[in-house]
């Protein structure tokens, strides 16, 4: 059983008051005094004697008591409040003295890492990568704008909100999405901070299929590198091989066929420069860039050219960070696929949708048409795959470069509503 400090104390006090009693009885008895006045002497000494000992007793507590209140509201980051001193010198002055400065301290401690927890919940905010935080217990506290793109809602609507209700589960080597869309898209890492004793979660959701996108798109530009270095190499000595030679042609067949090479060579010098399009660098001059006129623009180009074609135009979304003429240039080519697809459908389509809308915290540009879709998805992407008789697999994943330098995404997808069945193409740019 453990000891009690202030029943100990009070026990070692009275027992030496009985033995300061004692003496002094015996001290009174050896001068013969009445019995009586010794009483009295006992007695008056034994409750002076006793009256001092609570009268310590209760300033001792009273001291130690407000240590205790002290310390139970640094514990509770509680600096509201200081003990006053009570004593100028000594160890209890000492102790009191200490207790006030440990409270300084810690004080000045909790101001500089609010500070700084300020400071970092300031940076989180001006991420584009989602950013969440949960608490002990596995709910939503705090999340950063860029939440919106993984939920297209502000994090404030699921405060409070379970991990689980989030589609996220904690497994032994950190966070991770039960959907496989999302974990196929979303890469977590996960990290553990301490805020006023809880322990809180901090997710980061990283992009991969822009990093993806990224290396692949790297590949390719190398590989179109490498490939229209040789053909270049290759093509100019035959066509000009193939002039010299038609010069001193004599025959008329022998002058054709070399005729023929000679186009060749051109067009596959033509076609090679066109495909050194992808490999080259887009550096966008990004500004606000008012998407009615830009829409209206694109649809008055294909009006008088195609008469048959309605192009219907919703502008919701009234503006959106972009370069204008690069963003002009990609509606241009995806219009002109919407109305060639709609040309060689059966039955022919006659519209062309442009629609543009807020999906917080972003800009959606969609280019709708009633071609029938894509005949393949995985592949419509793809660099030099195409499905059209003279194309050359180069203008979609144009586009997808143009979108994704801008920070944005390039979503294709088929549609079928009952009435028309096309494609859909989205242009996802921040606003």
């Amino acid at each position: 059983m453990k000891a009690n400090f202030e029943h100990n104390l009070h026990w070692h006090l009275a027992l030496l008051g009985f033995v300061v009693v004692a003496l002094l009885i015996l001290l009174l008895w050896q001068q013969a005094l009445p019995w009586w006045q010794v009483a009295l002497i006992a007695g008056g000494t034994s409750g002076l004697l006793w009256r001092l000992q609570k009268r310590c007793l209760k300033q001792l507590t009273r001291i130690f008591s407000r240590a205790h209140w002290q310390l139970e509201a640094m514990l509770q980051a509680d600096f509201s409040q200081q003990i006053r001193p009570h004593f100028s010198s000594g160890q209890v002055a000492a102790f009191e003295q200490q207790l006030i400065t440990l409270g300084e301290q810690l004080h000045q401690q909790k101001s500089r890492y609010n500070s700084q927890i300020f400071v970092i919940y300031q940076l989180i905010d001006k991420l584009n990568t989602p950013i969440l935080v949960f608490t002990e217990d596995s709910c939503l506290s705090y999340a950063n704008q860029a939440f919106e793109s993984l939920y297209r809602q502000h994090w404030r609507h699921y405060k409070g909100a379970t991990a689980l209700s989030l589609g996220l589960k904690e497994v032994h080597q950190g966070w991770q999405f039960i959907s496989h869309a999302q974990a196929a898209r979303w890469q977590l890492h996960s990290s553990y901070f301490y805020e006023q004793g809880a322990r809180h979660s901090l997710l980061v959701a990283l992009d991969i299929t822009k990093a993806l996108r990224q290396k692949e798109l790297a590949a390719w530009q190398q590989l179109i590198r490498v490939i229209s270095h040789e053909i270049r190499n290759s093509l100019t000595p035959v066509s000009s091989l193939a002039q010299s030679l038609a010069e001193r042609a004599t025959s008329a067949r022998e002058q054709q066929a070399l005729s023929v090479i000679e186009q060749r060579c051109q067009h596959l010098q033509h076609f090679v420069a066109r495909y050194g399009e992808i490999s080259k660098a887009i550096e966008p001059q990004i500004q606000k860039t008012p998407l009615g006129p830009l829409c209206t623009s694109v649809r008055d180009l294909f009006t008088s050219q195609y008469p048959t074609q309605h192009i219907e135009l919703d502008c919701q979304a009234r503006q959106c960070d972009s370069d204008p003429h690069l963003l002009e240039q990609v509606l241009i080519n995806l219009v002109k696929n919407a109305i060639e697809a709609n040309q060689t459908a059966s039955p022919a389509g006659h519209r062309v949708s442009i629609r543009s809308y807020y999906l917080s915290p972003q800009v959606v540009i969609e280019v709708a048409d009633e071609g029938g879709g894509f005949a393949n998805l995985d592949n419509v992407l793809t660099p030099f795959y195409s499905t059209k008789a003279d194309g050359q697999g180069i203008g979609l994943t144009f586009s997808q470069h143009v979108i994704e330098c801008h920070d944005g995404q390039f979503e294709v997808a088929n549609v079928n509503d009952g009435e028309r069945s096309g494609a859909v193409i989205k242009l996802i740019l921040p606003s």
